[in-house]
């Protein structure tokens, strides 16, 4: 049939079989889009929670240092750095995502976000990046190494995950084509997928701001409560004990803490 002549009839039943599978993959396609627009609302609204945990977490510890500031002001000041570099990240997206919908009249119309214009101007210049693109790189690059300069060599797994997660180095496809890590994550999606990620990529940013300041906390609590911290204490029974008399009293653990000052006496 294929090197015969097709009939009149032939051609359109191949058209109409064309025009359904054309149809079939717009369906699809707005299918997909609009799972891209519900995961990126589920994100959100994630991400809105663990601004509040974050929130009340640090007021936590800022409350704590101001109780004893010799043992829980070093790991404030170690939060508000890590803190900082959050917000840096996470508003710089906050700010480009708003870019990304200025334009909709509806920014929850995900079926219409199937272009990838944006980013795709925004980022890039033919092949070479935009001063844009360099930008976007430096702000995870920034974040990345920050958390690593905060945190050092104390928490190893929390520097390696964050070192994997916000990773900016080229990327091999599923071609076996080594591509940039922006032109593999973001050029020529669609603008909803695009969307998702910036979203991603705030979580990321939020649960990194909380491993860090939680592992913190715990490790100071940890080391305050190791029994290497603890001395035998003797107690006696009573205040003084005549000559030849047994002493009694009662031996606990204990500890000095010359860090902890008392701001009040009940009697």
């Amino acid at each position: 049939m294929a090197g015969g002549q097709l009939s009149a009839r032939q051609k359109m039943i191949n058209l109409m079989y064309l025009i359904f599978i054309a149809m079939l993959a717009l369906n699809m396609s707005k299918e997909v889009l609009s799972a891209f627009g519900l995961m990126n609302e589920k994100l959100v609204e994630s991400n809105q929670a663990a601004t509040q945990r974050n929130t009340d977490f640090f007021a936590g510890l800022e409350q704590q240092a101001g109780e004893q500031p010799d043992k829980f002001r070093p790991l404030l000041e170690q939060a508000n750095q890590v803190q900082s570099l959050a917000n840096d990240l996470n508003s710089y997206i906050a700010d480009l995502k708003g870019q990304m919908t200025s334009t909709l009249d509806d920014p929850t119309d995900y079926e219409i976000m199937d272009k990838g214009d944006f980013l795709d101007e925004h980022f890039f210049i033919g092949d070479k990046l935009k001063p844009e693109g360099e930008e976007f790189l430096n702000k995870i690059s920034n974040f990345r190494n920050g958390i690593k300069d905060v945190i050092g060599e104390t928490y190893p797994a929390i520097t390696a995950d964050v070192q994997k997660k916000f990773a900016t180095e080229p990327v091999t496809n599923g071609d076996g084509n080594v591509l940039e890590w922006l032109d593999y994550h973001f050029k020529g999606f669609p603008l909803v997928a695009s969307l998702t990620k910036m979203t991603q990529l705030q979580a990321d940013i939020k649960t990194t701001e909380s491993e860090v300041m939680s592992t913190m906390l715990q490790g100071k609590l940890k080391i305050e409560a190791s029994l290497t911290n603890f001395d035998a204490i003797v107690i006696p029974d009573k205040t003084a004990f005549f000559s030849g008399e047994n002493f009694t009293g009662t031996i606990t653990l204990g500890k000095k803490d010359n860090t902890l000052k008392a701001d009040k006496v009940v009697v």
